[in-house]
């Protein structure tokens, strides 16, 4: 008898005809059924099956199932279109009836049976046992990889979102510090003038007193007595100023202290930033994602941000990802009237924003010039040029360029853009008629953008309005030096944007806890009916700018204002990363990255509004943060000067 364990059983059942008339002889002949019956497998092996036969209504005969009766098998598997025939011997029956039908199962052994047809059928069935095993085990497998990679990235995500809230609350912490220094200070300037003053009085009494006559004595006595009080007001106040002085030591080696430890921090921060700016490129088409959080602007890819995307690869050393970048508008990118559209699809390179303006569009060009310089591969020099011959025949008898095609108003931006690309193809191509157009760029600037009147710079022709990026841009794009050599005031730029633009708000922190920060707003706050708003792109800005004075100034042998302006820059650097959020998306894996502004769906002033979503993360935001903190002046057309020696003055 075959024992049963060696059966596979099956899942899928295969009809067999199991005809009864083979080996009559041996049989006896006389009571088999003459038509061959339908039965079913219910499990096979090497040595033979076991099928199960179902017959409705009565049968015309009985049907002699003995064991060691002779029986034809006709196999139909669905594996082949072939049937497979064997002979068999019933090895055992076992019969259940009904009413109205008889149940057979029995199992036979091959006397008969082709070899490979014979593996073929036990391979098959092997494998519809094993398949769904393996399936299973593959699927849980599957779920167990997919439970471990949740639990780290969920890990991840905690590990980035725990360094910003360190970050923040370090910045808080400085912050703190900070303006105790600044009151410590304010405090020992009041007690410094009143030391001054009682001083000059004491001077002024100890004259008196010398020029008094012998006659004048009581006189004398009144002003000695005076001399005497005013002398031990000063003994008061140099006491006073010595205790400010040590708290103020104090201070400064607790805020050094702050700097050190909060490095590492720092730097990890940082190349959160930097990986924030780099998950949201799209692989196809090499866009940046301009922002994430904004439901309306999903996939959006400013062609301003891709600039500044670019070049916070070219910062980072990945020049393949900033090729990417430029490839696309290289290669793929539509155009409309000669030029590039504001905004393209990231992820299949369609315009969205299908109006055509020069600053972008000047923008790219300086992302491809500053690939040129910072790499030494000039792939991308013929689309600086490309464009910047574009802007040529935009550029106006008066050296002003407009909008764009078919644009009547005129943007300093986009003119302190133009100086900026028209200098870099100069430095790349060494062709006279970018220095020519750069010339009447400046020429413009100064006719129409600057007010000597009041130091400050205009937002467009005929248009006053304060614009903070104007300010900053001016600076970055010209230069301190070019500025000052052209009438322009640089330290009075800087000190209108800061009467005009700095603000302070209330920001709820990731944590929910409220703290205050300054930083700049996209106008004069007042003017616009919102109430502040600090934009992180625009404080970036002016922190970039703090830095170039700074390094001006140092060359100049002016240490005073350079480190009077390097503190401005380290503080508004300070107050930025308290403005930090982490990324909300399954991408963003929690980095750290800055919004848009510290209010969501807020009217800049300028035409456009703020992002929706309160923790909307910003390409511009986060790539001129990080510009910020590296020091990095996105222009490139600021050089360092010659230091100015004794000798030579």
């Amino acid at each position: 008898m075959v024992e049963k364990r060696q059966y596979v059983r099956m899942s899928t059942v295969f009809p067999v005809e199991v005809d009864l008339t083979a080996g009559e002889e041996q049989n006896g002949g006389a009571d088999a059924a003459n038509e061959p019956l339908q039965a079913f497998t219910r499990n096979v092996s090497a040595a033979g099956m076991c099928v199960e036969l179902k017959i409705f209504g009565k049968l015309r005969a009985e049907v002699p199932f003995l064991p060691n009766r002779l029986v034809r098998l006709t196999i139909n598997p669905t594996f082949t279109e072939e049937a497979i025939r064997a002979d068999a011997r019933i090895v055992w029956v076992r019969r259940e009836d009904a009413p109205e039908w008889s149940h057979y199962t029995f199992g036979v052994a091959y006397t008969r049976i082709d070899g490979r047809a014979k593996d073929r059928l036990i391979g098959y069935a092997r494998r519809l046992v094993w398949l769904p095993r393996a399936a299973a085990a593959g699927a849980i497998l599957l779920l167990l990889l997919l439970a471990g990679i949740s639990v780290h990235n969920q890990s991840l995500v905690d590990e980035n979102r725990n360094l910003v809230v360190q970050l923040v609350e370090a910045a808080q912490t400085k912050s703190d510090v900070a303006a105790s220094l600044l009151d410590l200070q304010r405090r020992k300037d009041r007690l410094e003038k009143q030391l001054l003053s009682a001083q000059t009085r004491t001077k002024r009494l100890e004259t008196s007193i010398a020029e008094l006559t012998t006659e004048n004595i009581q006189q004398k006595k009144a002003y000695e007595s005076d001399l005497e009080q005013v002398r031990r007001q000063e003994q008061a106040l140099a006491v006073r100023i010595e205790e400010v002085e040590q708290g103020e030591k104090e201070l400064v080696s607790s805020y050094e202290a702050l700097i050190k430890n909060a490095e590492t921090t720092d730097t990890a921060a940082l190349d959160q930033m930097i990986d924030w700016v780099r998950s949201h490129q799209n692989q196809r088409t090499g866009l940046v994602t301009s922002y994430e959080g904004d439901e309306g602007l999903e996939d959006w890819a400013f062609s301003y941000d891709q600039s500044l995307a670019c070049q916070v690869f070219l910062l980072s050393g990945e020049t393949d990802r900033a090729s990417a970048v430029l490839r696309f508008f290289s290669e793929k990118a539509k155009t409309a009237k000669g030029g590039f559209h504001n905004a393209y699809d990231a992820s299949d390179g369609r315009p969205l924003e299908t109006t055509v303006q020069t600053g972008p569009n000047l923008w790219l060009a300086i992302a491809a010039a500053r690939h040129a310089e910072l790499t030494g591969d000039r792939s991308f020099v013929p689309l600086a040029a490309r464009i910047g011959d574009w802007a040529l025949k935009l550029q106006d008898a008066e050296g002003g360029l407009r909008g764009g095609p078919g644009i009547k108003w005129y943007s300093t931006e986009h003119n302190l853009d133009a100086y900026a690309c028209f200098e870099l193809l100069h430095r790349l191509t060494g062709e006279e008629r970018y220095a020519t157009a750069r010339q009447a760029s400046l020429e413009w600037l100064k006719k129409y953008a600057y007010s000597n009147k009041e130091r400050r710079m205009n937002r467009g022709k005929g248009d006053a309005t304060i614009a903070t990026d104007t300010f900053s841009w001016a600076i970055a794009a010209l230069g301190p030096a070019v500025l000052a050599q052209n009438g322009f005031d640089p330290d009075g730029i800087v000190e209108f944007a800061e009467q005009n633009c700095e603000v302070k708000v209330q920001y709820k922190l990731p944590t929910g806890k409220t703290v205050t920060v300054r930083g700049f707003d996209f106008a004069k706050a007042e003017h616009v009916g919102r109430g502040a708003i600090i934009s992180t792109e625009w404080t970036a800005q002016m922190i970039v700018t703090y830095r170039i004075l700074s390094d001006h100034y140092r060359t100049a042998g002016d240490e005073a204002k350079a480190k009077t302006y390097a503190d401005k820059a380290e503080f508004y650097l300070n107050e930025l990363k308290k403005l930090m959020i982490t990324s909300p998306s399954r991408t963003g894996q929690g980095r750290g990255c800055l919004p848009y502004a510290s209010m969501d769906n807020a009217d800049t002033g300028h035409g456009w509004r703020t992002p929706t979503g309160r923790r909307t993360g910003s390409v511009a935001g986060t790539a001129y943060g990080i510009f910020a903190w590296k020091g990095y002046n996105p222009f490139g057309t600021v050089r360092p000067e010659p230091r100015t020696t004794v000798e030579e003055v």
